[in-house]
């Protein structure tokens, strides 16, 4: 199968033909000059800070075989470019970037399965592609590739006789989710949960939900739900849509369900059931009963693509938490819980109760906790509420960045020691824990708190 040439760039995104002819084809598609390879097609994205539209000549020069722009950018003569290289003019790049990808992913016939949530969605994506990939050949989109940009470039990367495809969906602004679904067309979606995240662009968790929703209200009748049966409201209103649904949790209604769940520092054991039937007991190399719901969505998704539960369990016995997803890292001195990947007060809840448990033999229970962003108005509020939880279950909290102050003050009144830092490398030239202590680290990404987990692992 070849992948794709002008014609089906034309006939996917609707585009005039300026220059060349369509059979000129492509062997990938690019929006970054710098990493461009030689035969493939540029599209001209426009962003805040740059357009792509600046860069078309260095495109030719770096070997594209074709240009998708939405305007005829300045020092371009269409009669001075070769015949050899294909010019589309389209009216939106990145809308035709998104439609490139929904033909592609088309012609591939993939079957897919789409993730979001506000907390969980890459550990879910990991695993629901560990499962899968015990009947099919899956491809996931990599790392945050999970945006109006992200998405389609990684469906556009899709190798050739790839079956099944996982893909993670994120939102912040209103309107993404319906272009997201649009593009994606998943035959099947989960929804982990939602919690405060993205409150900027969004505006309030009521909104957050009403976005995240779409993903499950907007798919044809045809596709499978699979439904978080602990999340209430998200289940409440599933239940008027008229999709085939499969419902997980911890929750005795659900179908694919835990029970004796035991957190332990090497690892989480729980008993699973499928759909009214006992199975063995499973261990998990990742803590806390919340990674034993992802597991069970996984299983559930599993169901959904026709992999057996006993499958599904053995594949998710073998996989190891991605680094930064609170990952256990033993060391001479210390347990760490290596949870620095992203934040927001929904997954340090999670991550702070699964710490108390994985974390009881240790002394001192020790937090260092990082700045969550884009929570907007309600940033303080939501610092002073983890600050507090941070206290009850810590004997020392460590509060790094803009809002540490109010992150101390508040795990000081729950009864911990605490420590301010405004900048992480305030915090690293004084960081002194003592020996035998377990050390949660946790904070938004762009504070690169993997800094202060790589310092302890040293000492």
């Amino acid at each position: 199968m070849s992948y794709l040439d002008t014609e089906e760039v034309i006939k996917a995104c609707g585009g005039i033909l300026m220059n060349g002819d369509m059979g000129i084809p492509f062997s990938g598609v690019s929006t970054d000059t710098r990493t461009l390879r030689p035969g493939e097609l540029f599209v001209a994205l426009k962003g805040k800070r740059f357009d792509g539209h600046d860069f078309w000549r260095e495109a030719l020069d770096r070997g594209a075989k074709g240009l998708v722009i939405s305007r005829i950018p300045e020092g371009m003569r269409l009669e001075d470019c070769p015949r050899t290289v294909s010019v589309i003019l389209v009216r939106d790049t990145l809308l035709a970037l998104g439609e490139l990808a929904r033909y592609l992913r088309v012609k591939r016939g993939l079957r897919v399965l789409a993730i979001s949530g506000s907390c969980g969605k890459t550990s879910t994506k990991e695993m629901c592609a560990a499962v899968l990939s015990r009947r099919f050949r899956v491809f996931r989109n990599p790392g945050n590739f999970n945006n109006l940009v992200g998405l389609p470039l990684s469906l556009l990367a899709v190798p050739e006789g790839t079956e099944a495809g996982v893909f993670e969906l994120g939102v912040s602004v209103p309107g993404e989710m319906s272009r997201l679904r649009e593009i994606l067309e998943p035959d099947a979606a989960l929804l982990t949960n939602v919690r405060p995240a993205h409150l900027e662009g969004l505006g309030s968790l009521e909104r957050v939900l009403e976005e995240k929703f779409r993903l499950y209200a907007e798919l044809p009748e045809t596709a499978h739900l699979i439904v978080n049966r602990d999340e209430e409201e998200i289940y409440r209103r599933t239940r008027d849509l008229p999709h085939p649904r499969i419902t997980y949790g911890l929750h005795i209604e659900a179908e694919v369900r835990a029970e004796d769940i035991r957190v332990r520092p090497e690892g989480t054991v729980f008993t699973p059931w499928v759909e009214g039937r006992r199975l063995e007991p499973v261990r998990l190399h990742f803590l806390g009963d919340h990674f034993v719901r992802n597991a069970l969505a996984a299983v559930a998704a599993g169901l959904v693509f026709g992999v057996p539960p006993e499958e599904a369990f053995s594949a998710l016995s073998e996989l190891r938490p991605l680094p930064g997803r609170l990952r256990p890292v033993r060391t001479p001195r210390y347990l760490i819980l290596d949870d620095t990947y992203n934040a927001n007060p929904g997954s340090v809840y999670e991550a702070l109760r699964v710490f108390w448990e994985a974390g009881q033999e240790f002394s001192p229970r020790v937090v260092v906790l990082g700045d969550m962003l884009e929570l907007g108005p309600e940033a303080e509020r939501w610092h002073e509420a983890v600050g507090r939880q941070a206290g009850q279950v810590a004997h020392l909290v460590i509060a790094v960045g803009d809002k540490a102050g109010v992150v101390a003050e508040a795990a000081r009144r729950s009864g911990a020691r605490t420590r301010a830092y405004s900048t992480v490398e305030e915090l690293l030239s004084e960081l002194e824990i003592p020996e035998g202590a377990a050390v949660l680290v946790k904070g938004s990404r762009a504070l690169a708190l993997e800094r202060v987990v790589e310092k302890l692992r040293e000492v």
